[in-house]
């Protein structure tokens, strides 16, 4: 999991001292006074970046986590707001989750981002007057995100810039003004988090596609030193004494238009290779509709042609090195 988290406020316990003579108050009955006055309230806000795979079923199990949490509170007003946010800037607003449950899942388009946004009055056992939380929660597929990349990037361009894609996908920020209740929801949500279902992060392919575009000069110094070394041992028998021009030719022509060939063609593979290995994809992905299917099945699918062609490379390089080893037969 890699979380960012962000507050202005450390939540203690501690007492205020307004003046030499004042008695002292506790903070919490402090931070109510300048809410009062103020009007002001602190936030808190984090984000995760793990591979979540959610469906209705996940963002309605974290709904209910909030209702819980109210439970434990006295609430005395409410209301919730759910925005999806759909491909090419539509948007659908449901004033409650009642309302979302009815959501079309014959849609076409993928959901980009589902927003859950939920304002309490909240009343305190030691305090007289309610205070105001607002929390808001984003829930984002990366594989709208990775194909709207691709939709509008030149390719020369996508394999750099999907490394940037694997920013946050899910996010929650609190408006408040006591931290302690503040608290109470990140919890639940990093608890909620903990218990979706998730692609595990591969090590070896976030470290391979780090170095993938050291793959096309790489393989052609491999094979250079390859068809150094075995023109260096083919010299003794080509080059005795009494050896004839033509001989001198022919070896020159061989192994000097093999060297060009062989590191044209390495270069090749090795750029299949590394725009396969860009091309691997961990999913994390929101499905909700029709459209959703559709573009987890088209990612999967890249997935599975990209491992192809990265194996399809591997063997272009190796028959490149098992000829670059046969080119004194030509001599």
């Amino acid at each position: 999991m890699s979380e960012v988290i962000e507050h202005s406020n450390n939540g203690n316990t501690s007492v205020i001292e307004v003046d030499d003579v004042s008695p002292q108050i506790s903070l919490k009955i402090y931070q109510d006074i300048y809410h009062q006055i103020t009007g002001r309230t602190e936030q808190i806000r984090q984000k995760y970046s793990n591979n979540l795979l959610l469906d209705f079923s996940e963002i309605e199990q974290l709904h209910f986590k909030i209702m819980q949490l109210c439970d434990i509170h006295t609430v005395i007003a409410s209301n919730e707001v759910v925005s999806v946010f759909h491909e090419k800037e539509r948007k659908e607003q449901f004033t409650s989750f009642e309302r979302f449950k009815a959501y079309n899942s014959n849609a076409t388009r993928p959901t980009a981002s589902v927003v859950l946004r939920y304002n309490f009055s909240i009343i305190l056992s030691d305090m007289a007057k309610p205070q105001e939380y607002i929390v808001t929660m984003k829930l984002t597929s990366r594989v709208v995100l990775l194909n709207k990349i691709e939709t509008d990037m030149p390719a020369f361009m996508r394999g750099r810039i999907f490394g940037f894609a694997s920013g946050s996908v899910a996010e929650i920020s609190v408006e408040y003004a006591d931290y302690v209740v503040a608290r109470s929801f990140l919890e639940s949500f990093d608890e909620w988090v903990q218990g979706c279902k998730e692609t595990p992060k591969n090590k070896i392919v976030d470290f391979i596609q780090r170095k993938s575009h050291f793959l096309p000069k790489s393989l052609q110094v491999i094979l250079a030193v390859m068809l150094i070394f075995f023109c260096l041992t083919s010299i003794p028998e080509f080059f005795q004494k009494g050896s004839v021009p033509e001989v001198w030719a022919r070896f020159a022509i061989i192994f000097g238009g093999g060297f060009y060939l062989l590191m044209t063609l390495s270069h090749g593979a090795g750029k299949i290779m590394e725009h396969a290995i860009d091309n691997i994809y961990q999913l994390s992905y929101l499905k909700l509709n029709k459209g959703d299917e559709k573009l987890i099945d088209e990612f999967s699918s890249t997935n599975k042609r990209s491992i192809r062609k990265f194996i399809c490379g591997c063997i272009v390089t190796i028959g490149l090195g098992i000829i670059s080893s046969k080119l004194a037969i030509l001599v």
